[in-house]
């Protein structure tokens, strides 16, 4: 026997010495104490025998198992504890392992004895496709079944046992799948029976368990057993799911339709505040899958049910100071303007969109998501004014999009009472006008009728005169009244046609933004009036709000910003000649705008 034997002695016997421990993790950490994982980094030595054999053992306890499913297959997914943004991993990926390492996994496989040793060696052999490869699947998965029995861990049971059942499959050892599948769901009952808490366990077992074409005859019993063992609903519900994916009829699956929507009203009968409504709304989520129109309706009562002064929340105010000087300053533009004509466009478009610019929002945003880690994790939920659910996000760039809201509703809560300030110096400094004469200067705007422009005008004098709320509710629709015009002014085909019950329509205000933003819109604009009006990731929403009745008091800061988007919307209109150099330039628009104050 040379020197490189006696070496893969010594190691399969730490293999097995390691072996001998209760837990899978203790295993790891006895191997790890004898190669340190300093030892494993760099490529083999081809030259050094013992360096060879040290690394390659160290690396093949290094892997990490997992039993995932993937398009509705489960398989064992073989991983390196550690890989690196430049593509490099620790241990390598096995289709790196130079042939030297699989060599050495090779003769280890022949000297060790004990179950955790056979089970990883033989399951990296088949990974790697060395030698007989069904072969080495079949004994690896018989000494995973082993194992299993051996380790004291819950965990470690259910993982041996996965990992068997997905390597006795890959091969079609049936035979061995139906034993390791029977033993599962001895370990199901165990775990159920215990009075430990386990359902982490359960859970891990049953789901793969549930995608196998012949499961255990006892499998759906099981299931049973586990919803009566266990209070949590998001366990329950779980089940459940799991449940609907047997074989059912249909009766029994409106039954557990029923049964997982009622997990959830129940829940909420016990809670109280943002625990109560997050139950009711998954309550209506599991409604709404079922497509059961007496599932839905029931669902949504209860959830309709909820008031905002039941969820509990916590209103924090903060305020702001400025001097006289200052806050004269700011007043200048509209006080010294030669008429209220000049005035009104100084209230527009003195200090831009009330939302501030993009660049100035996207730079807050992302200072804002780079200190707050810990919100950045959690799960946000938007609700609306009558206390309802109205929007999470889902994906980073829904993410990105409510962090952005966020940040423009800051900047919202600042500008509102300054805009509604600046308005009512227009009417102080320059008197309040007459509708006719109102209507004659808003008749100048490229896209507005008399009509328009003398309804625009009645709601500028409610609020000079006293009803904020009035000119709230009146000014607010004209905003999508403008944009419909401008994009038909842009040629842009919107309008739909009746389908089904459906009658024929414009679409909505947040579809006419989108396609003037696609036309060229000034971003921040586009921004501010969305927010303002009807973003679903969050801000204002104020003219939703106004349009479905949830808006019980509305001032003079509310009335302002709609008033400016009406400005900017008014003076904007459809480019009359595009230079041909120009049609095809990166930031190129299709609007001309009367505004010139500059």
């Amino acid at each position: 026997m040379d020197f490189a034997d006696d070496q893969l002695v010594l190691l399969a016997s730490w293999i097995d010495e390691a072996a001998q421990a209760e837990t899978k993790f203790a295993a790891h950490l006895s191997l790890t104490s004898l190669i340190p994982i300093a030892e494993q980094k760099g490529m083999l030595d081809e030259d050094d025998l013992d360096n060879t054999a040290r690394k390659a053992t160290a690396w093949a306890f290094a892997y990490h198992v997992q039993v995932v499913e993937n398009g509705g297959k489960w398989r064992a997914r073989v991983i390196p504890y550690h890989e690196y943004p430049d593509g490099s991993s620790m241990p390598p990926r096995i289709a790196d392992v130079p042939n030297s390492g699989v060599a050495t996994w090779s003769r280890l496989a022949e000297i060790v004895s004990s179950n955790f040793g056979k089970a990883r060696l033989h399951h990296l052999l088949f990974e790697s496709k060395h030698g007989n490869v069904r072969n080495h699947a079949i004994q690896a998965a018989q000494s995973y079944f082993q194992a299993a029995k051996e380790w004291t861990d819950w965990l470690d049971k259910e993982e041996a046992l996965n990992t068997a059942l997905r390597l006795a499959r890959a091969v079609g050892e049936r035979e061995l799948a139906s034993q390791v599948m029977a033993d599962m769901l001895k370990l199901v009952g165990q775990a159920l029976s215990s009075n430990e808490d386990l359902p982490g366990v359960v859970l891990r077992v049953l789901r793969p368990l549930v995608g196998e074409i012949s499961p255990p005859p006892a499998l759906d019993s099981t299931i049973g057993i586990a919803l009566q063992t266990y209070d949590s609903p998001f366990i329950r519900d779980e089940l459940l799911s799991l449940a609907l994916r047997r074989p059912v009829t249909v009766k029994e699956r409106d039954a557990l339709y029923v049964q997982r929507v009622q997990i959830w009203l129940d829940a909420a009968a016990s809670e109280t505040g943002l625990r109560r409504a997050g139950h009711l709304k998954t309550a209506l989520q599991r409604a709404q899958e079922t497509g059961k129109s007496d599932l839905i309706e029931r669902a949504a009562a209860a959830l309709q049910k909820i008031r905002e002064e039941d969820l509990g929340l916590v209103s924090f105010t903060s305020s702001g100071a400025i001097s006289r000087e200052q806050f004269q300053e700011m007043m200048a533009p509209v006080v010294h303007a030669a008429d209220w004509r000049e005035a009104l466009m100084q209230f527009a478009f003195a200090y831009g969109p009330a939302v501030g610019t993009v660049e100035r929002t996207r730079k807050a945003a992302e200072e804002y998501a780079r200190v707050a880690i810990i919100e950045s994790l959690a799960t946000t939920e938007i609700f609306g004014s009558d206390g309802l659910p109205r929007f999470s996000p889902q994906t980073d760039a829904e993410r990105n999009e409510m962090r952005l809201a966020r940040q423009e509703t800051f900047a919202l809560q600042a500008m509102a009472p300054l805009l509604a300030h600046l308005l009512h110096k227009v009417a102080e400094a320059h008197g309040v006008p007459s509708e006719a004469d109102l209507t004659e200067f808003f008749s100048q705007g490229p896209l507005a009728s008399h009509d328009l422009a003398s309804s625009i005008s009645r709601c500028f004098i409610r609020f000079w005169t006293g009803d904020p709320e009035g000119a709230t509710f009146t000014i607010a629709p004209k905003i999508e009244t403008l944009a419909r015009n401008l994009v038909l002014s842009l040629d842009a085909g919107v309008y739909r046609l009746q389908r089904q019950e459906k009658p024929g329509q414009y679409p909505g205000l947040a579809s006419l933004l989108s396609t003037l933003r696609e036309r060229g819109l000034d971003e921040s604009w586009y921004r501010n009036i969305l927010t303002i009006c009807g973003n679903p990731a969050g801000g204002w929403n104020l003219r939703n709000e106004l349009a479905h009745g949830f808006v019980e008091n509305s001032g003079p800061p509310g009335a302002a910003i709609l008033f400016q988007c009406v400005m900017y919307l008014w003076t904007l209109g459809p480019k009359q000649e595009k230079d041909e150099s120009e049609s095809g330039a990166s930031g190129s628009s299709d609007f001309n705008s009367s505004h010139h104050s500059e």
